[in-house]
């Protein structure tokens, strides 16, 4: 009977301890959370297309000698820029300039057989020149021979056989005359073969000296200075460095969205702006190996930033109008791979499981689900927020 009061006495004390039920149930409702909210709304979000490519050039010519010489100036090295027209290359002039003299003295020996002087058109009629006159004058003279000859002939006063003869002295002469005629013709015929051959000597004479065929840097020397080149030989690598052309691979379930004149904007290693172009040539037929449709643009690149053979990442708008939603960066919480934001309903927190799209320019991220219009975003959102909790929306 002596324990059983004490025993009595921890039961009362324990059902009225601080841990009771009646103290929890009794305990006050949580004080509602501050937050700030943002209600979602679409926006101008232009829909793109990633892929990848390389950039090329636009231009890439290997510049050869059309003449054989041996090098005598060399005007440029690896990374040298140079305008369309500028001297790359120069051979030895001097054979090259005999040969022209060549040319031309046998122009002016076939012009001198005409009577021609310097600045005579070659353009001659063959009644003027000596030759032909000499002809006619020999023919008019076997002309008036054989009639006079004929009428004594048929006065009986010469014989038969002078009158012949008269006949075929006047047939020489004609022959003669034609003769000369046919001789002016051909003369003028070799003027232009001469004329021909000089041109080719001057067009030589030019070929010694190796122009860029456009503006553009030079990416390899071939040729030494001191050099004998054969006709074709190489001389340096030339390249056109604005603007550059890229070559991008879109994935075949992506392609039919794709248009010349598109915007394009590219990403390089190392660069933090993207560069932007236009889609100018899509191929007429998908590749077959990876399923992709390779497609050209060209990007301004007047300070050539760019390099061909260069790696890039690339979007192509393919529309420029088309709207969604965007939300700050910081209204998103990320755990384990998995996005969710909080949206207030009613005055309490409500958890949405949303999948991310691409950062905009201005650091926003688009939401591609998850989130609809009208919903109430939090926007400082914490990791200690639950479903449920009540919260007070600050204005």
């Amino acid at each position: 009977m002596r324990f059983f009061l004490p025993v009595m006495g921890l039961l009362c004390v324990a059902c009225s301890g601080p841990y009771s039920n009646s103290t929890v149930t009794a305990k006050a409702p949580s004080k509602p959370v501050p937050v700030r909210t943002l209600r979602i709304s679409t926006q101008l979000v232009p829909e793109i297309v990633a892929a990848t490519g390389e950039l090329i050039a636009e231009d890439q010519a290997t510049l050869r000698v059309k003449v054989a010489g041996r090098l005598a100036d060399l005007r440029v090295d690896l990374g040298s820029r140079v305008e369309a027209g500028d001297v790359i290359a120069e051979l030895e002039k001097e054979d090259y300039e005999l040969k022209l003299r060549q040319a031309e003295a046998a122009l002016e020996q076939s012009r001198a057989r005409l009577g021609l002087g310097p600045n005579d058109s070659d353009d001659i009629a063959p009644a003027n020149t000596a030759i032909v006159r000499q002809a006619a004058a020999s023919l008019k003279e076997a002309t008036l021979i054989g009639q006079n000859i004929a009428n004594l002939f048929k006065q009986g006063i010469v014989s038969n056989v002078d009158y012949q003869k008269s006949l075929v002295t006047l047939q020489a002469a004609e022959a003669r005359y034609q003769a000369a005629v046919e001789e002016v013709h051909r003369t003028k015929a070799e003027i232009l073969q001469r004329r021909a051959e000089v041109a080719l000597a001057k067009q030589q004479l030019a070929d010694t000296v190796v122009r860029a065929p456009f503006r553009g840097a030079i990416v390899q020397r071939l040729a030494t200075l001191g050099e004998f080149l054969t006709v074709n030989a190489p001389v340096a690598v030339l390249v056109r460095w604005h603007p550059i052309r890229v070559r991008l691979q879109v994935p075949e379930r992506q392609a039919f969205k794709i248009r010349a004149g598109q915007r394009i904007d590219l990403l390089l290693e190392g660069q933090q702006s993207p560069k932007p172009g236009r889609v100018m040539r899509l191929s007429p037929a998908m590749e077959a190996q990876n399923r992709s449709l390779v497609i050209e643009g060209e990007i301004p690149n007047e300070e050539a930033q760019l390099k061909p053979g260069s790696f890039v990442e690339a979007t192509i708008t393919v529309d420029p109008n088309a709207r969604g939603i965007a939300v700050p960066p910081r209204s998103v919480l990320s755990f384990a791979g998995v996005e969710r934001v909080f949206i207030v309903q009613n005055g309490v927190l409500a958890e949405r499981i949303v999948r991310l799209g691409r950062k905009l320019s201005d650091g926003s991220i688009v939401i591609l689900e998850g989130l609809q219009p009208g919903d109430e975003l939090v926007l400082n959102p914490s990791d200690r927020f639950v479903a449920g909790q009540r919260v007070e929306v600050e204005r």
